[in-house]
């Protein structure tokens, strides 16, 4: 039996080829280096992306690198009548700016949301978001992951390209050109 494929079309398998063997992607998200990023929070978000960058752990020469400030935020939804609240908003924000000899790759803001209950004792309510932020964590770094993979593979394309001899900055109070 024959099966058809999308020959023809440009279609490019991201992470592997048509024959089913690993591609340079993997050899270059793992030549990311990930820049420490502030607080707890942070850390977690750090090892999360370490995890689907570079499972076998950080490489010591890196061809990229990947800067990140994370803001989190918690906003009450629902309340009972004396003013308890019972659910929540969770939101993540990360400016993420990934960048190469010079060039910046991916300069991008990601965002997720997750909600949580606000339970009664207040060791529950606790756990309750230290869930809700692993549950974001994970959101953002597989986003982050995704969207990284999709620049690097962009730029792999077209290096050359206007947009990658400017350097770009999210980063409201850094300056690029100290980061070199």
């Amino acid at each position: 039996m024959m099966t058809l494929g999308p020959a023809g079309c440009g279609f490019r398998p991201m992470y592997g080829t048509p024959s089913g063997a690993a591609t340079g992607m993997d050899a270059d998200l793992a030549a990311i280096r990930i820049e420490p990023i502030k607080d707890r929070i942070g850390q977690q978000l750090r090892n999360a992306m370490l995890q689907r960058l570079s499972p076998r752990g950080e490489a010591a020469d890196y061809t990229y690198r990947l800067e990140i400030k994370l803001t989190e935020s918690v906003s009450n939804l629902g309340f009972r009548k004396d003013t308890f609240a019972t659910v929540a908003n969770l939101s993540m924000s990360a400016q993420v700016l990934l960048g190469t000899n010079g060039a910046s790759i991916l300069a991008d803001n990601v965002t997720t949301t997750v909600y949580f209950d606000h339970l009664g004792p207040r060791y529950a309510s606790v756990a309750a978001e230290r869930d809700a932020e692993e549950r974001a964590l994970n959101q953002l770094a597989d986003d982050i992951r995704n969207r990284i993979a999709v620049a690097i593979q962009r730029y792999q394309a077209n290096p050359n390209d206007e947009r990658y001899r400017q350097r770009r900055s999210i980063f409201r109070d850094d300056r690029v050109e100290d980061r070199q």
